[in-house]
């Protein structure tokens, strides 16, 4: 995997070695967020090459061996020595556990495929942060709150249906009750939904569990999983017993109820 980063945006390249030549699987190019302009140099590194991790997902993932990541900027020296990662710089670090991957240097001059992509739209960034005013008048007319709800040490950002769903049902089963009733770390109840060593519980709701599993089974970018990337989808986030033996039926054509 190549990336590489320019003031305003940001490219990659992901190639498979086959018959001892290179040959290109597919690229990514994108202008950054007006936000994502401000990063530092070294944050924007990063970014191209957790986002190239995140898209090419289907690819990399679970690789049974380590793949190289290349990248002409020796920036990325900055996260060699501890420092106090900010919010956004903690979530990254959480994606890049999941990836078995070795770092490269490449220089500029060689990177030119990722280079290219990382320029193709010219962005006017002399406008950048001027005349923002950071605090708006109408903020003043009215509170202002932000809540980040960590629940237990797995911080959920992401409020879709299926939680909304799982809020809504009212069913505890025997399992569960008593493991809540113990109070130890791996299983808490926040809002409604239980969690147990870190992943959303689903409660015994044909309707819900059916859902979730259409959801990681009929994914766009990755086209019909099977049953092992299905199950591996799933189980990193939800847990349910006979999770497997659903995930099994459902790829097959069977599941019913």
């Amino acid at each position: 995997m190549e990336t590489d980063t320019s003031e305003h945006a940001i490219g990659g390249v992901l190639s498979q070695e086959q018959e001892g030549k290179w040959k290109l699987i597919v690229f990514l190019s994108r202008t950054m967020q007006l936000a994502e302009r401000n990063y530092e140099i070294y944050d924007k590194e990063l970014l191209a090459i957790v986002e190239a991790l995140i898209k090419w997902r289907q690819y990399l993932l679970d690789a049974m061996e380590p793949f190289e990541v290349w990248t002409d900027h020796k920036n990325l020296k900055y996260f060699q020595e501890p420092h106090k990662l900010n919010r956004g710089q903690a979530r990254w670090y959480l994606k890049l556990q999941d990836y078995n991957f070795t770092l490269q240097h490449i220089p500029g001059k060689m990177n030119t495929k990722a280079d290219i992509l990382s320029r193709k739209d010219q962005v006017n960034t002399k406008e950048d942060n001027k005349d923002i005013r950071l605090l708006k008048e109408e903020l003043w007319s009215r509170s202002i709150t932000a809540e980040i709800t960590m629940l237990g040490r797995k911080p959920i950002v992401d409020e879709n249906n299926i939680i909304k769903e799982i809020r809504r049902n009212n069913t505890r089963e025997k399992e569960m009750i008593q493991a809540l009733k113990k109070e130890n770390r791996s299983t808490w109840e926040e809002d409604g939904v239980v969690y147990m060593e870190g992943k959303v519980y689903v409660p015994n709701n044909n309707k819900i569990r059916e859902e979730i599993l259409k959801k990681n089974h009929n994914l766009v970018d990755i086209r019909h999983p099977g049953q092992q990337r299905v199950w591996e989808l799933l189980k990193r986030n939800y847990l349910w017993p006979g999770l497997k033996e659903d995930v099994k039926k459902y790829v097959q054509g069977c599941f019913k109820y």
